[in-house]
């Protein structure tokens, strides 16, 4: 699998590359250009000279030699030497280097590093110039390299700024994506337009699926919690006539019916009562808040549990002020203790006040959890292997329940490691200032 890569590096390289490859082609194809012009002047410049010396030895081929000396010598700055063949290509006068080229016009002469051109026989005699081949074309051609690896690097310095700008639009729209709470219920802000065709057309797709998104979640909890809440009165009129016939009947084994029938009743109110919270969204959960004494409701929560189950557990002296709805915090405390009970055989309970939140912990002594499952035990209906192989009773939404109610005062969930084994249950919560209100127990 290839590496992950961010966006503004894919541009950035690819910015360097084009511009790099961008300098070559232009630097390759002046040097070629600018060889060719240089090439062309040397050779117009040597047939010149040719040209001359041709005039000069037809007008006086009795001292060919001489004429060719002399001409020599007053071009002698300009690098070029003159020789003088005969029409069948004997050497007559001249730099003996020079050999007579094949055609009339200019090449190069392998034999040595020279230019050399030559014009049509006069008199029966050929006029050729020769100098030295140039380097241009060697130096311009090093140049144009150095141009392309000059013009990348600094296309490399300039890119990353450069990509950055071009990707901050779309940073700023992930941006504002990732703070969309869609339990808000509010329309989702994506922020201002940026004037970039395609991420504004992106930020409208995106702000339309949002909402499609949001609606259908609505939907969904409306439906749960209309479906819980129809089903709670029925349970409870079912439940408080099964408790009347159990009193009024005489018949024992009736009675030991009716009363599993009523715990079964009451089982399954208290699965629809969950159901109806975890149905609730988040932005309704904490409409009515309240100022809540931690401790305070952890004693409310031990008071109402059977003495026996009482003498298991161990609550904190430690205190925090929550600012929220005191029924869904009460819930969620008796659910994470009722855990720990249903687990261990001693519980207990801790809290304090740690950067700005609130910590409860709940610790039980029971086989703990095993790590690769210390996230899925917050699913909805999730129950572990040591759960179902116990059949120990519960349908999986006690965990879940506290990460909502959590998450719904600000805060969060999470199971830690005991150090003495079991399991160590972390609740997180928003603290508030105990001096804005009295706290409720």
């Amino acid at each position: 699998m290839p590496p992950e890569t961010s966006l503004v590096r894919r541009v950035a390289w690819g910015s360097a590359l084009g511009a790099s490859a961008a300098a070559l082609v232009a630097a390759l194809s002046t040097s070629a250009l600018g060889a060719f012009l240089l090439l062309g002047a040397e050779d117009r410049r040597l047939q010149e000279a040719a040209v001359i010396l041709s005039a000069i030895i037809a007008e006086t081929p009795e001292h060919l030699t001489k004429a060719v000396d002399d001409e020599e010598n007053e071009i002698a700055h300009s690098g070029i030497v003159l020789v003088a063949f005969s029409e069948d290509g004997r050497f007559l006068a001249g730099d003996q280097r020079v050999a007579l080229p094949m055609s009339i016009g200019c090449a190069d002469d392998e034999r040595v590093p020279l230019r050399v051109c030559r014009t049509p026989p006069s008199a029966g005699i050929v006029a050729v110039a020769a100098s030295p081949r140039s380097l241009a074309a060697p130096m311009l051609a090093i140049a144009a390299l150095a141009a392309a690896v000059l013009a990348g690097l600094v296309g490399l310095l300039t890119s990353f700024p450069v990509a950055r700008w071009l990707i901050a639009p779309l940073s700023r729209l992930r941006q504002s994506i990732a703070e969309i709470d869609i339990e808000t219920g509010l329309p989702a802000s994506l922020g201002p337009t940026e004037h970039v065709l395609e991420v504004d057309a992106l930020r409208e797709t995106l702000r339309l699926l949002i909402a499609r998104v949001g609606l259908a979640l609505d939907q969904a909890h409306r439906f749960a919690a209309s479906a819980a809440h129809e089903l709670r009165t029925p349970l409870s009129a079912v439940s408080a006539e099964l408790e009347l016939l159990a009193e009024s009947t005489t018949i024992d084994e009736t009675r030991t019916d009716l009363l599993r029938a009523q715990r079964k009743i009451a089982g399954l109110a208290t699965l629809v009562e969950r159901l109806l919270i975890l149905a609730t969204p988040r932005r309704a959960s904490t409409d009515d808040s309240e100022i809540v004494s931690l401790r305070d409701l952890l004693e409310d929560v031990v008071a109402m549990l059977p003495a026996a189950d009482r003498e298991r557990i161990r609550t904190s002296e430690g205190d925090a002020v929550l600012k929220g709805d005191a029924v869904l915090l009460a819930t969620m405390a008796s659910n994470a203790i009722s855990n720990g009970l249903k687990f261990g055989h001693h519980v207990t309970t801790e809290v304090r006040n740690e950067d700005g939140l609130a910590i409860l912990q709940i610790d039980d002594d029971g086989p703990g959890i095993p790590v690769d499952e210390r996230e899925r035990v917050f699913d909805p209906f999730f129950r572990t292997d040591d759960a179902l192989r116990r059949r120990l009773p519960g349908h999986g939404l006690g965990l879940a329940l506290i990460r909502h109610i959590a998450q719904t005062h600000g805060g969060d969930a999470s199971f830690g490691t005991h150090p003495h084994g079991g399991a160590r249950l972390e609740i997180r919560l928003a603290r508030a200032e105990r001096a804005s209100a009295t706290p409720s127990g």
